[in-house]
């Protein structure tokens, strides 16, 4: 059967002589493998469409039984230009893709994280260097929120009491008032509330919006890290992610 979607390429390795075997996140059928046959030669243009971060209209030969799914064509939708030519937009949009690939079962389509995907991306790409990082939390963010993992902010896990300020309880996967908390990891109220608008804000009104200063972002991006371990270990596997936060 021949099947056609867009899709984002996440990753792609060498395979035997010729051959490029790639990672995909697709509109239409979520994580997807295929085997480009050839696409390393020289006069094959397949080679250069299938780079990493680049959208694309695919069409593939589906089999059920397969792992593998046959690579038959593409044409290039967008290739972001901007972030191949900036190491730090290099930095974060590979680490995005590797968060999709590690947290992304096979087949298991989700239009609304692929246009978050896709949305982060342009965004980076176009963005002053300075806002990437504003980007990067917000797709976790946001991500987190799709897969049914959206942080409590308003109240203690433990005692459920209001709270403006705490920690992250490493027992439960929360955030814990100073009185309960048996973690280490601190939001301070600055930081709660950023998170907060976060949660609800539009990406399109990001830049505009939202002025976050580096001590506030570095707290949200710390708790970030603990909490996407704590409720999908999967990542633990990505050296990127780990090697990446622990800067």
């Amino acid at each position: 059967m021949i099947c056609t979607t867009q899709a984002i390429v996440l990753n792609n390795k060498k395979f035997s002589d010729s051959s490029l075997i790639c990672n995909i996140y697709s509109e239409e059928y979520g994580k997807l493998s295929i085997i480009a046959k050839g696409a390393r030669t020289i006069k094959n243009p397949s080679g250069a469409i299938l780079e990493p971060l680049n959208h694309i209209d695919l069409v593939y030969y589906y089999k059920p039984k397969r792992n593998i799914q046959l690579f038959k064509e593409a044409t290039i939708i967008n290739k972001y230009y901007n972030i191949s030519n900036n190491y730090n937009k290099i930095l974060h949009s590979i680490i995005i893709s590797d968060i999709i690939n590690y947290v992304s079962y096979e087949q298991s389509p989700c239009n609304i994280i692929f246009r978050l995907i896709n949305s982060s991306l342009k965004f980076i790409n176009q963005s002053k260097e300075n806002m990437v990082v504003y980007y990067y939390v917000f797709f976790k963010l946001q991500l987190l929120i799709y897969l049914g993992y959206q942080p409590l902010l308003n109240q203690c896990v433990r005692c459920n009491q209001k709270i403006n300020s705490g920690l992250f309880d490493n027992q439960l996967g929360q955030l814990a008032c100073t009185q309960c908390s048996k973690g280490h990891t601190k939001l301070s109220q600055e930081a709660l509330e950023t998170l907060s608008k976060l949660s609800n804000i539009h990406i399109k009104k990001l830049a505009k919006e939202l002025i976050i200063s580096t001590e506030i972002l570095l707290e949200i991006k710390k708790y970030l890290f603990k909490f996407i371990l704590y409720h999908i270990p999967e990542l633990k596997k990505s050296k990127a992610f780990i090697a990446f936060n622990n800067t």
